[in-house]
């Protein structure tokens, strides 16, 4: 009787450090945006996940800008849209690879290094973005090595950003955001502006 009060005991102990681990995660990387801590952050984003995440919604927001397919008729890219794909990648490199820039996607908002272009959407990590445990809780979703959160969590949805969490080696990485569309749009114009 002993042994399987202990074993059950042991298993809901293990169940709730299962279920909350990644909010530690979720809370480490907000933590890291909220003291610009870079060494920290580096640790805990997929850097390649994330900038294809990011690519993906950027592409997707210029065709709606421009009405213009990825693909040629062939099944293959054109060389416009290679062309267009090459700005894209350095303008996400610009934003993920510059410390500076990363902070303040994930902490104000911004887009762009001109302050006065804000989306003047909030932030992804920013002070009071994630609420309190409980509203965290309420707008995640949690399956085997992946999490997803939408924040700010006091925002209408589409002015939210999806945060997606993947379990890489016993740590949970930033791996994914969902851009809220109206974000989406403004890199899509950027990146047409540098076209």
């Amino acid at each position: 009787m002993r042994w399987t009060l202990v074993t059950i005991l042991a298993m809901v102990a293990l169940l709730a450090g299962y279920t909350v681990w990644p909010f530690y995660g979720l809370y480490r990387i907000a933590s890291a945006v909220e003291t610009r801590n870079s060494v920290a952050l580096q640790e805990l984003i997929d850097f390649p996940s994330l900038r294809v995440s990011l690519a993906v919604q950027i592409a997707d927001a210029h065709r709606k800008l421009t009405g213009k397919s990825v693909e040629s008729r062939d099944g293959n890219r054109s060389l416009e849209s290679r062309f267009g794909a090459t700005i894209a990648d350095a303008l996400l490199a610009q934003i993920i690879f510059n410390p500076e820039r990363l902070f303040d996607l994930l902490g104000k908002g911004l887009i762009s290094a001109d302050p006065s272009r804000s989306s003047g959407l909030a932030a992804p990590f920013a002070a009071n973005s994630l609420g309190s445990a409980w509203q965290t809780w309420l707008n995640s979703d949690y399956s085997g090595r992946n999490f997803y959160v939408a924040v700010p969590v006091d925002r209408p949805f589409d002015q939210r950003f999806g945060v997606r969490l993947r379990l890489v080696a016993w740590k949970w990485k930033l791996s994914g955001l969902d851009l809220p569309e109206r974000m989406a749009t403004d890199l899509a114009e950027e990146l047409a502006r540098r076209r």
